[in-house]
Order: structure tokens, then sequence, then C-alpha cells
């Protein structure tokens, strides 16, 4: 019975373990390709012929194939077949550059306040620590709470954002955003992940994935939303979590249009799979599909913040 059970644990880390990173021996580049391809089968667009033909290769290539590096390009065809335009294959290289980047590019939020307008800026945020996750979203809430008394209107700057962790962001401008549905996550199956606002912070169906401070809701103020044609991925999430909100008007021109959910996983020899698993549906029911979020103002991204200013003065702020 012990050996049995012994024999089955072996078979089950074997089986599953590859996509939490756990491996009992290296895999061979057939097997590594396998796990990838297994992995490819979460991305929405990973069906059809063109899935299918891309799948071939790369088992052919990891016949063939004598070690992981030679299936590296195969794979990058197949992720982006599998997760269409937002998905990326990075190799090790490319991956621990990435991490090393995220770090050393790292700039938190900032809030400066004039004339009753505060505005929030929320940046990009790549692959950074935990400390620094928390970092960035503490850096818009205590900005918002030191400049909540004084402020009349507020602006959401996500110009240039291309991206990077949703939550971090979201727990940041989360005073701004009523608790419940954010916005939702819809796979090509229809399965269906909530993204939800809590008094701590913003997290996965009421379970709060970036803790911060707590503080009282920021209510009943205009909002303005500052986009542009690189606002894209999680800072369209952003443009996103805001839609369908009361009080709250857009400024610039369309967003980049990567309105969609990555799932990220690392294979055996730190090769990295961004892949898309789902996109982007707003509180109101609307599947964003990879298309730009359209601004409810269009106007040159540079004579956006002036634009935000007038209208928040027609609300009772001049």
């Amino acid at each position: 019975m012990l050996a049995l059970l012994v024999a089955g644990g072996a078979y089950a880390v074997h089986t599953f373990g590859p996509k939490f990173g756990v491996y009992i021996v290296p895999p061979s580049p057939e097997r590594y390709a396998d796990i990838a391809l297994e992995m490819m089968e979460e991305g929405y667009y990973a069906k059809g012929a063109e899935w299918d033909a891309a799948r071939a290769e790369v088992k052919q290539a990891a016949i063939q194939a004598t070690n992981y590096q030679e299936l590296h390009a195969p794979l990058a065809q197949a992720a982006s077949v599998a997760g269409g335009k937002h998905s990326f294959f990075f190799t090790p290289t490319e991956a621990e550059a990435l991490a090393e980047n995220g770090s050393a590019k790292f700039i938190a939020p900032t809030v400066s306040a004039e004339a009753g307008v505060t505005t929030i800026t929320v940046p990009e945020l790549g692959d950074v620590s935990t400390d620094q996750q928390a970092e960035y979203a503490e850096a818009a809430v205590s900005g918002i709470s030191s400049a909540d008394a004084r402020t009349c209107g507020w602006i959401i700057d996500v110009r240039g954002n291309i991206g990077g962790n949703m939550f971090p962001m979201l727990s940041g401008v989360s005073p701004l955003l009523p608790n419940g549905q954010a916005l939702s996550f819809v796979t090509n199956t229809g399965t269906k992940t909530v993204v939800t606002i809590q008094d701590d912070g913003a997290g996965i169906e009421g379970s709060t994935l970036l803790t911060i401070p707590k503080m009282q809701k920021v209510a009943e103020r205009p909002i303005a939303v500052l986009q542009d044609a690189r606002t894209a991925s999680s800072g369209e999430a952003i443009l996103t979590a805001f839609r369908g909100l009361s009080g709250v008007e857009f400024f610039g021109t369309a967003s980049a249009g990567y309105t969609s959910a990555n799932i990220f996983h690392r294979l055996h020899d730190g090769a990295v799979l961004v892949l898309t698993s789902s996109m982007y549906v707003d509180r109101d029911g609307t599947n964003l599909k990879e298309q730009p979020v359209q601004p409810g103002v269009e106007i040159a991204p540079e004579q956006a913040p002036q634009a935000a200013i007038d209208w928040l003065n027609a609300q009772g702020c001049s």
C-alpha cells in the first residue's frame, strides 16, 4: 500500500507539478514542450485550425530537439496563436532582464492638488517585489487621504500606463471606487472571475490581494480620467473599473486595445509564458474584446488635463 501511495504521489507531481513549478527530475525536451503546450491550452484563442497547426509544429520540433533552447522559437510562435497579441514567451535571459528592469524602473504614483482639483498619476508597474507593490498602492492611498478635505474634483491620469500588475493600481485608487464588482475576466467558455473592491483594497471575488490602510470612501465628487494610445493592459483595467460610474468622464484618445487578462507560467529552465486567458468585461456587462477603450471626450492627450479641469469646474469645482 505504501508503495502504491508513493507511486501515486510521484505520478501526481510528474503530471500536475510543472503547472506549479514542481518537478521530480528535469523534463526531457519533448516533455518540456508538452508541459508548455498543456499550459497554452488555457489560452483564449487556443482552438481551431491555426492552433492545431502551431501545436503540431511544436510537437514536431520537440521530437528532434536536443535541448530546451531549440524549442523557444516554436513555443513563442505557439504562444502568440494560443493567446493572441497580448501573449508572450520570454526566454530565461529575457525573463531575468524583465524582472531586473521592473525593479529598476519602479515609479510610485504621485498625488498633487491645486485649486480644489487633485490629480493622481498612476504609472505602469513592472515585475516588482511585494514590498514595492505595497509602496505603490500606499503612495496613492495616502495621497488621496491627505488631499481629500481640500478636493472637490479628482483627475486620474493613466496616460502612458502600459500595464503590469493591476492590483496595486486598483488598490491605490480604490478609495475612489465603490465596493463590489469593478470589472470581470471572462474566458472563451464563459467562465467569469470578478475583480472586486473592498475597504482594504482590490482583489478577486471579495478576497483582497493587496491590502491597503482603510480609509473612508471618497464619494459624490466628479472624477475625470485621462487616457491615451499608450494606456494599455492593466492601465486599461483602470479605465474599465471606472466605466459605468456616474460623475465620471474620460478625456484623451483611444487606448491601446489590450483589454485582456494574462496568466503567467514559469517553465523549468526559467522561461516565462505570459498567456491571455480572458477578456475584460465592465460593470455593465460589456465585453471589451481587446478593443481600444474610447474616451467620452476625444482630445489630444497633452490638452486632456486642462479639458478635465474645465469639466470639473463645470461640475461645481470653480
